[in-house]
């Protein structure tokens, strides 16, 4: 389970740097469009829809560090303040952004993937990338953006968007192939990563106090551990997701428990691995 701790003081002191770095942006012809993203993913879709007119950072690039627990450091900070555009993903995932954000002009654009495209609040699933319908709403609303920057660049941008989505095809066959054979069956989780995918898919969550539980780091009651102990003896689910890069004594037993009943288990995660990017790592997701 990743942890929720913040340093406010190191973001607080990163913002003020912000705000002393800020220079007024440029989005000329000849210059290019300045995006930072919080996370590769997010990044990977900036690049692709701006192409040459565009330079991308993104902050986290290492699949072994955890958004909602990083903290920015100076480096950010200045990024944060020399850019155009900022992607994030929003609803508390990586809140700290908003605390760097909130301290530059009014001006500066902040694209929020879950509050802003899909609709999502505080309290929502956060894994919003795991909505197949998440990223081409992305590329397109990019798009739009880099647009308003260069308006010049604008037809280039939609070409560009609609290529990355196309190269989504396969993936987007993929799941509608699988949706096509879900008829309400249930499954149990370890936690709420792979949510959007499974309500996308027809499935139907059944112990979804034992997944909040793991994702808000508090104690599973006996009742959440034996309920899900009985969903794999009894065969009550279709499978068990998951999340691989967070383990518990617990949660290990109960993917034990399910290996020993045949009941099938899909390892899924929260960040995009080494050596993937976004359509490779969501089609093995769902194989």
């Amino acid at each position: 389970m990743f942890k929720r701790l913040l340093t406010a003081f190191s973001v607080m002191l990163l913002a003020i740097l912000a705000v002393a770095c800020s220079t007024s942006a440029k989005s000329g012809s000849n210059q290019k469009i300045q995006v930072v993203a919080t996370v590769d993913f997010y990044g990977e879709v900036a690049k692709a829809v701006g192409g040459d007119q565009v330079s991308v950072q993104s902050i986290i690039d290492n699949p072994a560090i955890d958004p909602h627990d990083y903290e920015p450091t100076t480096k950010v900070g200045k990024q944060v303040a020399t850019a155009n555009l900022i992607v994030a993903s929003g609803i508390g995932y990586d809140g700290w952004m908003d605390k760097l954000v909130k301290s530059e002009s009014k001006s500066k654009q902040y694209l929020r993937v879950a509050d802003d495209l899909m609709d999502k609040h505080e309290g929502d699933n956060e894994h919003i990338w795991y909505d197949p319908r998440t990223m081409p709403k992305l590329a397109n609303a990019l798009a739009d953006k880099f647009a308003k920057q260069d308006p010049s660049k604008k037809a280039i941008f939609k070409a560009n968007a609609k290529k990355y989505i196309a190269s989504l095809d396969n993936l987007n066959a993929l799941i509608q192939k699988l949706k096509q054979n879900v008829h309400d069956q249930k499954v149990d989780v370890s936690e709420p990563v792979f949510g959007y995918a499974l309500d996308y898919l027809g499935y139907k969550v059944n112990n979804t106090h034992f997944a909040q539980a793991t994702e808000e780091g508090t104690d599973y009651s006996a009742k959440d551990i034996n309920g899900v102990q009985d969903d794999i003896k009894e065969k009550k689910i279709a499978f068990f997701v998951n999340n691989s890069q967070a383990s518990s004594k617990i949660v290990d037993g109960l993917v034990k428990l399910a290996k020993q009943h045949d009941v099938p288990v899909l390892n899924v995660s929260e960040t995009l691995q080494k050596g993937k990017n976004y359509r490779t790592w969501m089609t093995s997701q769902y194989q």
